[in-house]
């Protein structure tokens, strides 16, 4: 009996931290969200920018997305960069017609980069290539699947305007869910903005960063980050090394992901777990403390229903499921805006139970997969190719 009450004990104590451990962060979220910005960034001149797009086929409604930078109408002079790999990427001719009938003031090129090794990653790859071929100041580094949205732009590059800022980033969030995978996704990302509040600030997601010349040149540039998994996090912890701040921006970054594949979704959610982990270290250990309170509460449950006193079980579970639920609701109602996740609810305890087996899997399974390219993992975060 001593046993089973030291093991409720620990149990409500985990789910305590989760209680608080929100709470908090959604404290430090919202006050963060609402705040207003500085008078002088928000009068800062515009920079011009070059945003720089690695791609590698193609994404859903990839021309949309793609438009939606090329007609931005951002106030000041820009050009949109495509970098490829190969010749033949199915995005190759989508891009082509692009450039063929664009209109100033949008100059759109399209950029091929250069493998010296087999051991670079594609994205990392043709951001340098971007980069180089860049005429601006003002790099933005955006994801293929990214949608651009009205003033994201301004508000990304506003944070640069101040010397002591390297780097700014957006937290991302996925909409248009129309099917389960695509729902799973969007409840696995839309909460990041919380995480990130209390994150190490090294934190950026690398969907949409923005960062000035100067300061790349000032860590090397991205070439030394070539073999690196996770060139976002690589990025972030270079650019505090040298001393920058890292700014994260009110606005999330769109990302339209109508439609998704459990299998598409896995491989995804293992390469980020694998690559976290390794840039967390031992803190990473600590995630299931806080990240699965429905099967913390379900196991609190089972020792009450054993101990005889499943009320408090019950209670505690309800407890717990209101939070978790009310949480979701708030990051996809005020900050995501995006209501179709609510049809995904049911989805909430197969998450976890999924997230924790990816969890554990990152421990043992180094090999990922990026964009149909099988790499291994070393422990010093570069990959190696696998054939």
């Amino acid at each position: 009996m001593t046993n089973w009450i030291w093991a409720e004990m620990f149990t409500l104590g985990v789910l305590t931290v989760f209680l608080l451990r929100t709470t908090l962060a959604h404290v430090i979220t919202w006050r963060y969200l609402r705040g207003r910005e500085e008078p002088s960034r928000l009068s800062a001149e515009l920079p011009s920018i070059s945003i720089i797009k690695p791609v590698r086929g193609l994404d859903q409604e990839a021309e949309e997305n793609f438009l939606s930078f090329t007609e931005s109408g951002y106030p000041a002079p820009l050009e949109v960069i495509f970098c490829v790999e190969e010749r033949e990427d199915p995005a190759v001719p989508l891009i082509q017609r692009l450039i063929a009938n664009c209109q100033p003031p949008a100059p759109i090129r399209l950029v091929f980069s250069k493998r010296q090794d087999q051991r670079e990653l594609g994205k990392a790859l043709n951001l340098i290539a971007g980069a180089k071929e860049s005429k601006h100041d003002v790099l933005v580094l955006s994801d293929s699947d990214v949608r651009n949205t009205p003033g994201f732009l301004e508000e990304l590059v506003r944070p640069l305007s101040d010397p002591r800022v390297g780097m700014s980033y957006a937290c991302p969030v996925y909409k248009g869910a129309k099917d389960w995978g695509a729902g799973l996704m969007a409840l696995t990302v839309n909460e990041t903005i919380l995480a990130l509040a209390i994150a190490p600030p090294f934190a950026a997601i690398g969907s949409a960063m923005a960062i000035r010349k100067e300061v790349l040149r000032a860590i090397g540039g991205l070439t030394p980050l070539r073999h690196r998994i996770g060139v976002d996090a690589a990025l972030g912890l270079a650019v505090r090394g040298k001393g920058y701040r890292i700014a994260l921006i009110r606005s999330p970054v769109t990302i339209i992901h109508p439609r998704g594949r459990f299998t598409d979704w896995w491989r995804q959610i293992h390469r980020w777990l694998v690559t976290i982990r390794l840039y967390l270290g031992p803190r990473f250990l600590g995630i299931p403390f806080y990240t699965f309170p429905i099967l913390w509460a379900s196991l609190y449950f089972m020792l009450t229903l054993f101990a005889g006193s499943a009320a408090r079980g019950l209670a505690v579970m309800v407890l717990i499921l209101a939070a978790r639920l009310s949480s979701l609701v708030l990051v996809n109602l005020f900050f995501a805006k995006e209501p179709a996740v609510w049809r995904y609810l049911w989805l909430l305890p197969a998450l976890e139970i999924l997230t924790l087996t990816l969890w554990l899997e990152s421990y043992f399974n180094p090999y990922v997969v990026w964009r149909g390219k099988r790499y291994r993992v070393i422990s010093d975060a570069t990959v190696r190719p696998v054939r």
